[in-house]
């Protein structure tokens, strides 16, 4: 039985040039929201620098970006390492002449409740999924502050990062960190001209939860619990995340923008 998400077909057409000149350093790029949001930000005229742990599915997104006519750089790091964030920044910076964009998007999560997570598991998710995230919004932050042409932070958040949800105990901690740093980073950066944003997406069907998703019962139950009755395409959290990259999203700062198709508001829901 196919599903309401693998049926629907987003209708989405990238702004052209809305990001030209602009160089966008995007952490977990290689797959899934972070990919889409690459290859979006290339569509509308950006460079892209992209971090990931898988090294050939990096050099495949790269290729495709260059296709695009865009540079490309990938670089295989994992995020919880300071030392390889610093290293690909400074590369970054010597070799596109800056960093306009920041999208912290590297995360990974281990399902299961709050009391029954494992040390080991809590200790992981929270070095790649927020202090993953702090390295990146730092090092970033002070380079665009030295550069002094502005910028714009992305933070991929997710739901979870404003309600609690089941069998997903630490990562509903760590993704509320980052919803903090997200906002004490738009206080400390707005005189700079830098805004920051958190992107909270409901979920799309990617390799983080592709094996779970795969059961149509799972699947239902998850659609039936969203208003719109299907989860997002990453294309779509792409196109949202281009707006916030944009120009035109230069005094929106401090702010969540829930993607979500009615997901958080479900009890209030008529039907």
């Amino acid at each position: 039985m196919i599903s309401n998400t693998e049926r629907f077909q987003p209708n989405i057409t990238p702004v052209a040039g809305r990001l030209a000149g602009k160089v966008a350093f995007i952490t977990g790029g290689a797959k899934g929201i972070g990919k889409a949001i690459a290859l979006r930000f290339a569509q509308e005229g950006a460079d892209v620098v992209i971090t990931d742990k898988d090294e050939s599915a990096g050099l495949e997104t790269a290729e495709e970006i260059r296709s695009l006519g865009r540079k490309c750089l990938s670089a295989t790091a994992d995020v919880a390492d300071r030392a390889a964030t610093e290293e690909i920044a400074g590369r970054t910076v010597r070799e596109f002449g800056g960093i306009d964009i920041l999208v912290n998007n590297a995360g990974i999560i281990v399902f299961g409740s709050l009391m029954q997570c494992r040390l080991e598991d809590w200790d992981r998710m929270l070095a790649v999924d927020l202090t993953g995230s702090f390295h990146c919004t730092q090092v970033i932050g002070q380079h665009m502050i030295q550069r002094g042409q502005g910028g714009r932070m992305i933070h991929i958040g997710s739901t979870a990062a404003l309600l609690p949800t089941a069998e997903q105990g630490a990562y509903c901690v760590a993704k509320a960190g980052l919803r903090m740093v997200s906002m004490m980073a738009a206080m400390e950066l707005a005189p700079h001209g830098i805004t920051s944003n958190l992107l909270c997406p409901q979920g799309a069907v990617t390799d983080i939860n592709r094996e779970l998703l795969s059961d149509p019962a799972i699947m239902a139950k998850l659609e039936g619990n969203i208003p719109a009755g299907r989860m997002a395409k990453t294309e779509e959290i792409a196109a949202a995340a281009a707006f916030l990259a944009s120009g035109e999203a230069a005094y929106i700062t401090g702010a969540e923008l829930v993607h979500d198709g009615g997901a958080t508001i479900r009890s209030l829901w008529w039907r």
